[in-house]
């Protein structure tokens, strides 16, 4: 077994018994990362452009019953649902041209996010928390 997947099985154990300031947040973004880590590996949803991380988010929040950005841009997420603390484990980081969810932290101190197109699949990634432009909640 790669450290990797150890570290993923580690990190979907932590993410599950973690709490978040709202009830209703947390079961939300829960419901999120439980949709997104399912579905690892996956490619590109149909009907998503070349560019399809935020439009995959949409297609994860709809499928976890949240009201969808309704957008292809990943900036536009920057307005989505409530404030939350940054890099908090359920919140959305939003970037300027890419969107995803924390599921935790990376070994180097980063943010470990799931999201779509990274390396143009469904994918765990690590990011400079300096790179955000916005934290939010799922709604």
């Amino acid at each position: 077994m790669t450290v990797l997947r150890v570290f993923l099985i580690a990190a979907v154990a932590a993410v599950s018994s973690l709490s978040l300031p709202s009830v209703s947040i947390a079961r939300d973004a829960q419901t999120v990362i439980n949709v997104m880590m399912a579905e690892l590996g996956n490619r590109r949803p149909s009907g998503c452009p070349g560019r399809w991380c935020a439009c995959y988010m949409d297609t994860v929040l709809v499928r976890a019953g949240l009201q969808p950005r309704g957008s292809n841009l990943a900036r536009d997420f920057a307005n989505y649902g409530a404030e939350t603390e940054p890099a908090a484990v359920g919140s959305i980081m939003v970037m300027s041209n890419h969107v995803g969810v924390v599921v935790g932290e990376c070994e180097n101190g980063q943010v470990m996010i799931v999201s779509g197109n990274y390396s143009n699949q469904v994918a765990l990634g690590c990011y400079n928390e300096g790179r955000a432009i916005a934290w939010r909640a799922p709604i």
